[in-house]
This record gives structure tokens, C-alpha cells and sequence, in this order.
């Protein structure tokens, strides 16, 4: 009786061995932590032209014809659209400030041309998103320098003005669109 209880704890041992080895020679891999440091808390809110979400949102562009993106360089459909820095009553959007809006560029989806790639597979081909400033100029988003300031906040709140719009890189075939920038808003 006596070996078999030594041959079963050796036994359990043996496997607590292996397994103790087994996880000493596993790989290791990356935690990714992503957050911000402000000094103010004002919401921030898609305004006119968005579905109105706060912190995210979407902006959803008209549909157009391939036809009307028949080459590299043609866009069509603009569409403006507004983000909105807090909003009335949220004292801690202190008025005077002005908020300085800037699209990252090492969004995933900025492309060298400074546009945004269409993120869906085997859908609308040769197309992109350009998000334009409030002159309806193109931002060049892969610079990584390029940045808005909003009017002074005033009642709590400041509107900044964009526009988006398809942009070919060629002759656009039909399908779905759906892109993405991530974008960081501070105070001053």
C-alpha cells in the first residue's frame, strides 16, 4: 500500500513537472494600452450631417454612381458634416477656450495619399474617403501636422465644420464603403 501511494504522489509530480516546463517555455505577446490626458471634460459630439454619437460617430456619405468616379483624381458627393466640442451647461467646457481638433495620422486606414482606404474586401474598388476642412479643401492626413482650432467656446460649445467625400483611384467599381481616422481634441 505503501508504494502505491509513493508511486502515485512520484506520479502526480511528474505531471506537475511537465506542466511547470511546459508553461516555462511558452511565448509571449503584446498588451496594448490606449487612453488620453486632458485638463478639460467637455463631450465630444457629431453635430449636423452625423448620426449624432458622442466620442464616435458616423458620417454616412450619399450613395453615387461608379460612373461618376470613372477616373484616378475624380470625387463626388461631398457631404458636410460637423463635430461639436460640449455642449450647454457642461460647466467644465469653460468658455474663452478654443479647442484644437487633429486627425492621427497613424490611423489605420490613412493612406500615403493622405486619404482613407476603404476598409471592406471584396466590395467598392479603387475608392477612398477624403475628409475635407471647412473650405472644402482635402486634408492631407498622413502628415500628421494638421490640425483645426475651433471658434472660442461660447455657452459651453464650438462647432467645427468638415466635409467627406469618395475619391477614385481609378475607375470605381460598385459595392460598400466603410472607413474610419481616429481623431484627439485639446484645450487651450
Amino acid at each position: 500500500m505503501k508504494n502505491v501511494k509513493l508511486a502515485t504522489a512520484l506520479f502526480a509530480l511528474g505531471f506537475v513537472a511537465i506542466g511547470s516546463a511546459a508553461h516555462a517555455s511558452s511565448n509571449g505577446g503584446t498588451i496594448t494600452f490606449t487612453g488620453a490626458v486632458t485638463d478639460e471634460t467637455c463631450t465630444v459630439t457629431g453635430g449636423a450631417g452625423t448620426d449624432g454619437g458622442t466620442g464616435n460617430f458616423t458620417v454616412a456619405l450619399d450613395p453615387v454612381a461608379a460612373s461618376k468616379l470613372p477616373s484616378a483624381g475624380s470625387f463626388a458627393n461631398k457631404k458636410p458634416f460637423q463635430v461639436i466640442i460640449g455642449g450647454q451647461g457642461q460647466g467644465s467646457c469653460q468658455d474663452g477656450k478654443v479647442a484644437t481638433m487633429s486627425f492621427l495620422a497613424s490611423s489605420p486606414r490613412v493612406n500615403p495619399n493622405g486619404n482613407l482606404d476603404n476598409a471592406l474586401t471584396g466590395q467598392a474598388t479603387n475608392t477612398q474617403v477624403q475628409v475635407l476642412d471647412a473650405t472644402g479643401t482635402a486634408i492631407a492626413l498622413n502628415t500628421g501636422t494638421w490640425s483645426v482650432n475651433s471658434p472660442a467656446i461660447a455657452n459651453n460649445t464650438a462647432t467645427i465644420d468638415f466635409g467627406a467625400q469618395y475619391f477614385a483611384t481609378g475607375a470605381a467599381t460598385p459595392g460598400l464603403v466603410s472607413t474610419s481616422v481616429i481623431y484627439a481634441v485639446t484645450y487651450n
